[in-house]
């Protein structure tokens, strides 16, 4: 486990490291890429959006474009329900998975058996994947000129998918070789239901669990790492610009794009 937590903590050290280069960059578009100082554009950017972000036309956009999608949704009904599946069954599992798994370690009353945990956890599970199979299928079924296939989009698609899959092969690892009952695991519907499928195999379920247990939390905090460089740091940004955007405070990234750039650009 000191070894995990070693990685985690090297993760969130290239998260932050790219989201301070983001940052860098975004303060080049607002300041101008020759500023003399850079600080205090920092400082005049965050002392302008602090002014306004708790204003409530900006809480009003915030909740109708950065969270809800209204504008997606206008523009596309599958585009909006492919964000919406994606993104908030992510952020409902990290919720739920590491952050309460941290709240459990440090005493809380919280099992992964209770009933409540279980069936959200594996109904936030199933929308990730059906979220990332109308992705896929709109990508690379659909033949709209617009839709464009990158190895990013494909790669990012696939850890997503995999994730989800991972995370219930560890769910169903963990009661067979826990021997669960019924009465206790049946909450989790896939996850059990897939260990019941599973048992049959006779394995070492002690040692299949440890497998999966790491190739689902490598594969997260791999994520976590890559969020920064990729598209889907538009989760952050994308909020955050269109809250700015309603007074006109948010800077223009220079040439060659930049976070606003990128805000609806994945996966759909």
């Amino acid at each position: 486990m000191a070894l995990f937590h070693g990685l985690a903590a090297l993760a969130l050290l290239v998260f932050v490291v790219g989201v301070a280069g983001r940052v860098r960059f975004w303060l080049g578009g607002a300041g101008g890429a020759d500023a003399p100082d850079r600080g205090a554009a920092a400082l005049t950017l965050a002392r302008r959006s602090a002014g306004i972000i708790l204003r409530r036309q900006t809480l009003q956009a915030l909740v109708s474009n950065g969270l809800i999608l209204r504008q997606v949704w206008r523009e596309s009904r599958l585009r909006w329900l492919i964000h919406l599946t994606i993104s908030w069954s992510f952020v409902g599992l990290f919720v739920i998975g590491s952050l309460g798994d941290m709240a459990s370690d440090l005493g809380a009353p919280l099992r992964k058996d209770d009933a409540w945990f279980a069936a959200i956890n594996d109904s936030l599970g199933v929308v990730l994947l059906a979220g990332v199979a109308l992705a896929a299928g709109r990508r690379y079924l659909s033949r709209r000129p617009h839709t464009r296939t990158l190895f990013e989009d494909a790669a990012v698609l696939a850890v997503l998918g995999l994730l989800g899959v991972s995370g219930f092969l560890v769910e169903a690892g963990r009661y067979l070789k826990e021997g669960t009952p019924a009465s206790v695991g049946g909450y989790a519907f896939v996850g059990y239901a897939l260990s019941q499928a599973a048992e049959p195999l006779g394995w070492d379920w002690a040692f299949a669990y440890g497998w999966f247990w790491w190739v689902h939390g490598l594969l997260g905090l791999g994520l976590v790492a890559f969020i920064p460089y990729s598209k889907l740091f538009h989760i952050f940004a994308s909020p955050v610009t269109i809250a700015l955007d309603e007074r006109g405070t948010r800077p223009r990234p220079s040439e060659g794009g930049g976070v606003a750039g990128e805000a609806t650009a994945w996966p759909a």
